[in-house]
């Protein structure tokens, strides 16, 4: 052997050596990709280990964006997603998934167990069972991964039952450890699942938080953030008409010093942790003033004198026929009789207490009764589809 080819021998050796290197120096790391998908959702995450997983995949439309960004993450390039989960179908979660599943190759893939009669909904199971797979049931307690060597786990929290009346509630609430650090993915999960999990004993702590239904008022609510108590958020939004992010969940999140990230604001987020350090790869958002929220909230509440004030600052009317208030603590509620407007821009007390009488419309009465728990008693106001949709105070 000349000498000439013992030094390349050598060269291509040691490059094959650093190849390995590199890629084991790149193992000790997590990932998070909280992607740019307009008013949808979809999150790409590299594992410390190699293993790749996609939770939700946008609208239809973001299928070639999704295969696209994922190649491109790393070389070589990535051709497994080594988990897929689609938390639930409304189009905005599953939309791309068909044209991901028909591009990679898919080592499990999780959904709820619940149907939904739409084209989107059909073309994600035509293309799973193209690929000749089964679909793994998401429900609570399934542990999606779990290497104790490096302390990573995923675990699915939610959906508990196998059926909710609001699709949105069917969604798969992912919680995802590395290290000492935790990431929970809320998918569109209510106050309704909120409660649930609060409720049932686990742990919810999480640094970083996927907030739920793209910053929607039904979620996110402060005993859930409570549990949760996370140093960062995500909110995955775009434009649109619904309010998304709500005023009252960016305060909620700024009034307890959580760091808040948005896609319509800042794009694609990504986020690396070696288990203990984490890093982001823009900076937070800054909000110099509480937001105006916007919509219909309860703006005043007096627990000795029995008076509730709700306001509507849009310009429209709103009808609060059948809706709910609920004294929390007392746990009276009171509905809204058929045919109460909200005026565009006005207010309407609820009063109780013995001796007082209403005054319609501009005032309601609840009881002649004392209803509110002088000793502290938070309201709620939901509407007539039982959506949470102002809690006064928030704290």
């Amino acid at each position: 052997m000349t000498k000439r080819l013992k030094i390349t021998l050598i060269v291509i050796i040691l490059l094959i050596l650093g190849s390995f290197l590199i890629r084991g120096a790149a193992t000790n790391k997590i990932e998070v990709h909280f992607l740019d998908v307009g008013q949808a959702d979809s999150t790409f995450i590299l594992l410390p280990n190699q293993k790749t997983m996609l939770i939700d995949g946008g609208n239809n439309n973001d299928g070639s964006f999704l295969v696209d960004y994922i190649k491109e993450i790393r070389e070589p390039e990535i051709n497994k997603i080594d988990y897929l989960v689609g938390t639930h179908p409304h189009a905005d979660h599953i939309g791309g998934l068909d044209t991901v599943i028909n591009e990679f190759e898919i080592g499990k893939i999780y959904l709820p167990r619940v149907n939904h009669n739409t084209k989107t909904y059909e073309d994600l199971l035509i293309a799973i069972d193209k690929k000749g797979m089964k679909i793994a049931t998401a429900r609570a307690g399934t542990v999606i991964f779990s290497n104790n060597s490096i302390n990573l786990e995923g675990t699915i929290l939610s959906p508990k039952l196998n059926y909710y009346d609001e699709l949105n509630n069917n969604s798969v609430v992912l919680r995802l450890v590395y290290g000492d650090r935790a990431f929970l993915f809320a998918g569109d999960a209510e106050a309704e699942v909120e409660a649930e999990l609060v409720n049932s004993g686990l742990n919810l702590q999480a640094d970083i938080l996927k907030v739920g239904h793209h910053g929607s008022r039904t979620s996110t609510t402060v005993p859930f953030l409570e549990a949760v108590s996370p140093q960062s958020a995500f909110i995955s939004v775009g434009d649109n008409n619904y309010g998304h992010p709500a005023a009252e969940v960016i305060n909620r999140l700024k009034n307890r010093n959580v760091k808040i990230y948005r896609a319509d604001q800042q794009g694609t987020v990504i986020l690396t942790s070696d288990g203990n350090e984490i890093k982001y790869d823009k900076k937070e958002m800054t909000y110099e003033k509480e937001e105006e929220i916007n919509g219909v909230y309860i703006s005043y509440l007096s627990l000795k004198d029995e008076e509730i004030i709700i306001k509507n600052n849009t310009e429209d009317t709103v009808d609060l026929s059948n809706w709910k208030l609920v004294s929390e603590k007392a746990g009276q509620e009171y509905i809204f009789p058929a045919g109460t407007k909200l005026p565009a821009s006005g207010q309407i007390k609820i009063i109780s207490g013995r001796g007082v009488k209403a005054d319609p419309p501009e005032i309601l009465l609840w009881s002649n009764a004392y209803i509110w728990n002088n000793d502290g008693d938070p309201a709620a106001l939901y509407n007539s589809s039982d959506q949470l949709i102002s809690r006064y105070p928030e704290e």
